[in-house]
């Protein structure tokens, strides 16, 4: 099994962070889309911000433990929220690389441990990454945290099947419903809104 450092900062919250916690750790889903959107209905997060970058690795981190990835969950995801609490807002657009796509980044190098001087997951963390991105960027901007993570997760999982051995549930096809809280929502330009004609 994977171990995490037990160092990680107790993360233990009444917030939002510590509930989505809580449900992972309650969840046998192997969908991490699945989780995501459940993790996402807590009145306390915002339809965006950085709480995302903790949220899509907690989302992802969990659909692999429930697939049969090897990893101490409730310390994965200590480290997962370490890593993603310290992403600003608004990566995305100041210097371009979104939350979402670091968010599948510090999964995978949670679960492989990776670091600044690894060598060969070093590189494949980074190509994963790219690819996470290079998906979002197809649809353009405005940014949409949920939008974006929808598009890298995807990616991401593939990229864990054929790396780690590890595959996840994910859905044919993915739909948001809640497009009217986003001011600056594509609507039907976007892949998950349920007037695309893609």
């Amino acid at each position: 099994m994977i171990k995490i450092d037990d160092g990680c900062p107790d993360t233990k919250s009444t917030g939002p962070i510590g509930r989505a916690m809580e449900y992972c750790l309650s969840t046998d889903s192997g969908d991490p889309i699945k989780i995501l959107k459940a993790l996402m209905k807590d009145p306390a997060v915002p339809f965006h911000g950085p709480v995302h970058h903790s949220l899509v690795p907690f989302a992802v981190l969990t659909a692999y433990k429930n697939s049969g990835g090897d990893i101490d969950l409730p310390l994965a995801m200590r480290k997962a929220h370490e890593r993603g609490s310290i992403i600003p807002g608004a990566v995305c657009g100041h210097w371009g690389a979104c939350g979402a796509a670091l968010g599948c980044g510090i999964s995978f190098s949670v679960i492989t441990g990776d670091g600044p001087l690894a060598k060969e997951v070093w590189s494949k963390d980074q190509v994963m990454v790219s690819r996470c991105i290079a998906n979002i960027a197809r649809f353009g901007g405005p940014r949409c945290c949920k939008r974006d993570a929808y598009l890298a997760i995807p990616v991401a999982a593939e990229f864990f099947k054929e790396h780690l051995g590890v595959e996840m549930d994910i859905p044919d096809t993915i739909k948001c419903y809640v497009s009217e809280k986003n001011s600056v929502c594509l609507k039907e330009a976007c892949p998950f809104n349920p007037g695309h004609k893609g």
